[in-house]
């Protein structure tokens, strides 16, 4: 297994440890392990590239550890983040996964788009700062408020975008 390899297989098993130091309210750990993780997003992909590390199961499960992460920190984090937002990146993320799956029925891998990544970004800054005002008690609403629908935005675009981009492996024409 290559560094980049390892480094997406774990982050997504951080998720592991996640749930019970939120449900425990240890943010401060919480936020560390967090920010851990979202730091493996970026070395991942950089070791695959400046180490000619790029394989299809990188591409693939790179993807997949972003969902599992994400959508799993997410979901500890309800009420914190509401439930209706979780429920969307949800949402989406089944949608693009069953066009992932559809195009590897195919034989085509689908690597992530910019507006993809800018979703995954804007998430990952989010839930930074929900742990953040967690763990010192910060009360900044209308951050988190504009955080929270350009995430959900983002999602959207993202979502509307990678269907049309890949409306091929849907069955439809180019």
């Amino acid at each position: 297994m290559n560094l980049a390899n390892f480094l997406t297989l774990f982050r997504m098993f951080l998720i592991i440890p996640m749930f019970p130091i939120i449900a425990l309210g240890h943010w401060k750990p919480a936020l560390f392990l967090f920010i851990v993780g979202a730091l493996t997003d970026y070395f991942d992909g950089l070791a695959a590239r400046k180490l000619n590390q790029v394989t299809n199961f990188g591409k693939v499960f790179d993807q997949i550890a972003d969902k599992v992460f994400v959508n799993g920190v997410m979901i500890a984090l309800i009420p914190k983040v509401p439930a209706w937002l979780v429920a969307l990146f949800v949402s989406r993320d089944t949608v693009i996964s069953a066009v992932r799956i559809l195009a590897a029925n195919n034989g085509v891998v689908i690597q992530a788009n910019i507006y993809g990544k800018a979703k995954t970004f804007v998430q990952m800054i989010l839930l930074i700062f929900v742990l953040f005002s967690n763990a010192f008690g910060l009360k900044l609403e209308w951050f988190t408020a504009l955080l929270i629908y350009l995430s959900a935005f983002l999602t959207i675009l993202s979502l509307v975008i990678y269907v049309y981009q890949n409306k091929t492996a849907l069955g439809g024409s180019r």
